[in-house]
């Protein structure tokens, strides 16, 4: 249901929380390297992130990124926020645009009755989920993230 870029985007965050510091950066093409993300693509997606404030930059030769923030207040929701957008929890399941509420006048979508307690519980976990608190259950294995 997430889009190829915010899969990328959540595995790069989770890459930098576990390696980038502000006295050692996380380097792109490294993380590029390391996930196996295309470089462009890569730094495409940085880049967003420096400009919504949730990374911080460094050029030159031992340049790089690392989290603006500390990674217990980044949570899933503000990845995928910024780079899918609030549509991701608002959308219809079937696409016919935001799921109507029953409040609304226009007839519901067929799966909306179902679909919307579903959809909450995974805005809720996706608000509370932090990429500290996915580190931390990785452990130091890195390599879940090329699992992904």
């Amino acid at each position: 249901m997430l889009s190829t870029t915010c899969k990328y985007a959540v595995r790069a965050i989770i890459f930098i929380g576990m390696k980038g510091s502000e006295e050692n950066r996380a380097n792109a093409r490294i993380i590029a390297s390391e996930l196996g993300i295309p470089m462009q693509f890569l730094s495409k997606i940085l880049q967003i992130f420096v400009r919504k404030g949730l990374l911080k930059s460094v050029k030159g030769p031992t340049g790089g990124f690392y989290l603006a923030k500390n990674a217990n207040e980044i949570t899933l929701c503000d990845i995928v926020e910024i780079i899918d957008g609030k549509d991701f929890f608002e959308t219809c399941l079937i696409g016919t645009g935001p799921c109507q509420s029953s409040s609304h006048k226009k007839e519901k979508c067929p799966v909306h009755d179902r679909y919307s307690e579903i959809r909450e519980q995974v805005f809720q976990y996706f608000k509370s989920e932090t990429i500290e608190g996915i580190i931390k259950r990785m452990g130091h294995d890195e390599n879940i993230l090329l699992k992904l």
